[in-house]
């Protein structure tokens, strides 16, 4: 069964209408959140804006260009820890909410071996396998505000008035043993949100205005295991292969509080959804870099679309604080069964291109590339449900379109000593501008040591984007409000790693 739309989901807001045209939840939302990939790689990548396409001899070549394996002269062990600092500031119903919260991880952890080739041009064969995280879903935020115009129950009438069952259905619908709900509708008439009119349902609480507080938590990672070859063939051309397996975890609880002053029947309510998605999947990057003269590197590599099986419940819950005795229950919570669905995606195809020049007398190396990222040929598969799975299609099709980045960054030689910086910019993906500045930018710092057994280094990472987020839609698009989040993450990456 797939994801219930009970309450809208919708990091990005325009998306709503979109919503109510796929059979209820938009997936789309989902692929692209897991498609988004940041500033990758060790803190010597990270310290240069990601640019690294046409560069080599650093374990993040596996997942940005294998090629770059191919300059190893030999073995390598590398951890890169990471400390992710995230601020936000939410505008709902003008009142702002400040937020703030960190989390420490796993970047990236590496092996490298390198060998002597076999035959007159081949130099040098190196394999690599290491483990990346290439997206971290931490993020976090808060909104409130004072609505006199509509509350959730809102949306739970309208989604109840839509199917159209009378509360005979409901009620069969409902484990009174339990107080558990199989559908949606259920849930909302057994938890006082809707109540029964000759014109359909209405809310349960009328009164006005209506407090609204809420809250969306994510946890979890997408991390990929890379086993990668590359062949260096007389120090001027470098081809590599990676083979990536995939692995999704992802966790959000989201709720939203409504408390009512002027009460008749419900001093207040809490509506929480939870998800958790886990998958696995598969996927094959090519690369090359040719040294076109001594201070000149090209390269490029090309990224296949992750094949990943998905499997995620889904389970809402609904609790309510009755105004004195107005409310007999038996159940002040009731909640949903676990709701499972199993589906299959495809993430984008990726390709990148780039160029390196290195600075006379080995002072340093200047580094660009472009990145085009296929969102708008992302896709889902319901093999149950051709007609869902064209839905959903068509509407990725719409929202999304395909982008370009720009990654640019240096890195100056002093002795053993290295200075860094780097900025990256990811476009914004979708095909309507809704004025939300979605664009991602990225302001990199770094530095390190290198000695002949071992190495040290520490990037900075400054973002900002902002997004959207619905609670909940109504027919009547002037009946109900989104909140806009201004974002600021600060990621601190430290790479050490031996030589052997």
């Amino acid at each position: 069964m797939k994801k219930i739309q009970i309450m809208a989901i919708l990091v990005l807001a325009s998306l709503s209408a979109f919503s109510q045209e796929t059979s209820g939840y938009f997936y789309g939302q989902d692929l692209f959140k897991f498609s988004q990939y940041g500033n990758l790689g060790s803190a010597r990548v990270q310290g240069m804006g990601g640019a690294f396409v046409a560069l080599g001899a650093d374990a993040s070549s596996a997942i940005i260009n294998p090629a770059g394996l191919g300059f190893y002269n030999r073995n390598e062990f590398s951890l890169s820890p990471v400390i992710n600092s995230l601020s936000t500031s939410s505008d709902y119903l003008r009142q702002n909410t400040p937020f703030t919260a960190s989390n420490i991880g796993i970047g990236q952890a590496a092996l490298v071996f390198s060998k002597n080739g076999v035959g007159t041009r081949r130099k040098k064969k190196t394999f690599g396998i290491s483990y990346n995280t290439l997206v971290s879903f931490r993020n976090e935020f808060e909104y409130n505000g004072l609505n006199n115009v509509s509350s959730i129950q809102d949306h739970f009438a309208e989604e109840a008035n839509f199917r159209g069952v009378g509360t005979e259905v409901l009620d069969r619908e409902f484990n009174a043993n339990t107080g558990v709900a199989d559908t949606p509708e259920a849930l909302y008439y057994q938890a006082f949100m809707i109540e029964p009119t000759n014109d359909g349902y209405v809310v349960f609480e009328p009164s006005f205005p209506v407090d609204q507080q809420g809250r969306v938590s994510e946890n979890g990672n997408l991390g990929q295991i890379s086993l990668s070859f590359a062949n260096n063939f007389d120090d001027r051309t470098y081809v590599g292969l990676t083979v990536g397996i995939q692995n999704l975890n992802y966790n959000s609880v989201d709720y939203i509080d409504e408390v009512f002053p002027n009460a008749e029947y419900l001093s207040g309510l809490r509506s929480t959804n939870e998800l958790s998605s886990q998958g696995t999947g598969i996927n094959l990057a090519l690369g090359g870099i040719f040294r076109a003269t001594e201070s000149l590197n090209l390269g490029v590599s090309l990224t296949s679309p992750t094949i990943m099986r998905t499997r995620e419940t889904f389970i809402s819950t609904i609790a309510i604080s009755p105004n004195g005795n107005a409310v007999q229950t038996n159940f002040p919570t009731v909640r949903t069964l676990p709701n499972d669905f199993s589906y299959r995606f495809t993430s984008p195809f990726r390709a990148n291109a780039g160029a390196a020049y290195f600075l006379p007398n080995k002072l340093g190396v200047l580094s660009a590339e472009v990145d085009y990222v296929a969102y708008g040929n992302m896709g889902i598969v319901d093999p149950e449900n051709s007609v869902w799975t064209n839905e959903q299609k068509s509407a990725i099709n719409r929202v999304y379109k395909n982008t370009v980045n720009v990654k640019v960054g240096g890195e100056a030689r002093l002795g053993i000593g290295r200075l860094r910086a780097g900025f990256n910019r990811m476009g914004d993906p979708l095909v309507v501008a809704d004025g939300v500045k979605r664009n991602l930018n990225t302001v990199t710092f770094g530095g390190g040591v290198r000695v002949n057994r071992f190495f040290a280094d520490v990037s900075v990472n400054y973002q900002s984007t902002q997004s959207s987020f619905t609670p909940y839609v109504l027919v009547n698009e002037t009946d109900y409000s989104s909140v806009l989040i201004d974002s600021k993450r600060t990621i601190v990456g430290l790479s050490v790693g031996t030589f052997f």
